[in-house]
């Protein structure tokens, strides 16, 4: 039996398939509707409702759609935002400007939350809580306190029903990326189904606060020591899954540049103190923000940077460290030969990629550069320049590596905004030097040798185990081989298309020589002299003789 809850969830998330087909149709994305629409929506009732030609630049249009689509699809936006290595950079800047656009909920709203959460509302746990959030977007908003021993806080607090909203968008995101696969073969290059799986992975800890929360106190361990950089404390006996509780940050968004010069702040201490926050992160803590946008950064008295927002973090770990440490030692020693190896095994090469184009490309990467004084280098048409190489040979770094770039991007961008002497390869130099050199470190080698030894180990112990266990599969013909084929379910589609057309006309050709055959007996009931069940037979195969015609036409392929 089928239950009811399924039928309404399935029928929901079709109504809202359909939605996403018109509002790529009415920004003009015809090609895709064309190609995905059939899966999802009869041609008749798109052409019904009518499609509006847009004439804005794409990158704009994308932005448009995905903001008409709602919280989740912006999400997903500001996310392709941080990929540098595959979204151009003139679609990044129009992704970088989505925004949650979404009204507050209600104060009573926050209080069921506060009594499910810890058990009280917020007047018997603040000595004050302003019930007008100080900021809203599509996961949370923001509410100004403060607690009993006086300390200033701001009080996150999660949307209700949020996570089942996102769950239902995600599945919705998880099938289209599927269809894109299937029926854009251009697009398969991008791999959509791993980018909504790598969103999917990132928003879900990003609606879980407790997280969030160890987040932020490992990066305020990483910077105790740095009185240039600001991480604000958790207060964990406010927080929980669904409420975040930490230091208000009386501050000024790093790019109103405005308020910054009122107020007297130096550009330059604020450009160079951020750069090296950034660069310790990346080099040093390997543990960055994962989300690198300039509103999650403010500047306070004394040029102090405070970072907000730790939801969603990057990490280096100890292969891809090693990995990006021998490319940025392949790049300065001009050896693009062990580049390609490092890509290699980084394992972000396509079969087809063609590895002499590629060596020709990066070679000419590396020579623009080589010998220039640090003044004559613009760290931030480097990494351009970098990633541009990148989308040109379809390169898609793992998405630590990208966020990376990104992070380094927007810093040396937003340095150069501030101090226009600014000089972020001067600023990483000593970081990068620091990083390489530990590469080489004797306990680190030390420590490599031994656990190749281990591994070896292990895999000589488990050798003749393994090597019996595949005798014993091939002696009881339980050896399965699994052929997998790509690019041909366009051509299964149609030919399933065309067998089930071909069966459809032999059972109306069956169906008129039956009839036929029917009207030459002058048996059983007539009508006006003929046969009633020849005259049955001959209206049956007209319906479905008609049926086939419509459906042909309307595939548009006779």
């Amino acid at each position: 039996m089928v239950q009811p809850l399924k039928v309404y969830k399935t029928y929901r998330r079709l109504g809202r398939y359909r939605q996403v087909v018109f509002v790529l149709a009415k920004y003009g994305f015809d090609d895709i509707v064309e190609r995905i629409g059939p899966d999802i929506i009869s041609r008749r009732l798109l052409k019904r409702r009518g499609r509006k030609k847009a004439e804005q630049p794409t990158a704009e249009r994308i932005r448009l759609a995905l903001t008409e689509l709602g919280p989740t699809f912006v999400k997903f936006g500001q996310v392709l935002s941080t990929r540098p290595d595959i979204i151009p950079d003139d679609y990044i800047r129009e992704l970088e400007k989505l925004q949650d656009k979404v009204d507050p909920f209600q104060i009573e709203e926050v209080k069921r939350i506060f009594l499910t959460e810890l058990g009280k509302d917020p007047e018997s746990l603040f000595t004050r809580f302003e019930e007008m959030p100080i900021a809203s977007g599509s996961i949370a908003q923001v509410h100004r306190a403060s607690l009993p021993d006086g300390s200033r806080v701001a009080v996150k607090v999660q949307r209700p029903n949020i996570r089942r909203v996102i769950e239902t968008d995600l599945q919705i995101l998880k099938e289209l990326a599927n269809v894109f696969e299937r029926h854009i073969p251009e697009a398969r290059w991008y791999r959509p189904v791993a980018l909504v799986d790598q969103f999917s992975s990132t928003i879900r800890r990003e609606l879980d606060f407790v997280a969030e929360g160890h987040a932020a106190e490992r990066f305020r361990i990483n910077f105790e020591n740095i009185d240039t950089f600001f991480i604000p404390a958790v207060y964990w006996d406010y927080t929980t899954e669904k409420i975040l509780t930490i230091d208000y940050i009386d501050g000024v968004k790093i790019t109103n540049f405005e308020e910054i010069e009122k107020r007297g702040y130096d550009k330059k201490a604020i450009a160079s103190n951020g750069a090296r926050a950034i660069l310790k992160e990346v080099f040093e803590d390997r543990f960055f923000h994962g989300d690198p946008h300039p509103g999650n950064f403010f500047v306070m008295e004394n040029s102090v940077i405070a970072a907000v927002d730790f939801g969603i973090v990057g990490r280096l770990d100890e292969e891809t460290n090693e990995n990006l440490s021998m490319l940025l030692h392949a790049v300065v020693n001009r050896d693009v030969e062990k580049a390609i190896h490092v890509f290699k095994m980084l394992n972000v090469l396509e079969d087809d990629t063609d590895i002499s184009l590629l060596k020709y490309d990066m070679m000419e990467f590396v020579d623009r550069y080589y010998g220039l004084p640090l003044d004559k280098l613009d760290a931030q048409k480097i990494l351009s320049d970098m990633l541009a190489v990148f989308r040109r040979h379809r390169i898609i770094l793992p998405v630590n590596l990208a966020t990376m770039g990104r992070m380094l991007l927007v810093s040396a961008g937003v340095g150069r905004m501030l101090d226009p002497k600014f000089d972020m390869v001067a600023e990483a130099k000593p970081f990068i030097e620091s990083f390489m050199y530990r590469r080489f470190d004797p306990r680190r080698q030390a420590r490599e040798i031994m656990n190749l030894f281990d591994r070896l180990r292990m895999t000589v112990k488990m050798l003749p185990a393994d090597l019996e266990e595949i005798i014993q599969k091939l002696k009881k013909g339980k050896m399965l081989v699994q052929l997998h084929h790509e690019g041909l379910e366009k051509f299964i589609l149609e030919m399933d298309r065309s067998s089930n057309r071909l069966t459809f006309g032999m059972i109306i050709a069956s169906l008129i020589v039956g009839s036929s055959l029917v009207m030459q007996l002058d048996r059983g009931p007539m009508l006006f002299g003929f046969s009633i069940f020849g005259i049955i037979g001959y209206l049956f195969a007209a319906v479905l003789g008609l049926w086939l015609v419509i459906a042909i036409l309307r595939s548009g392929k006779i």
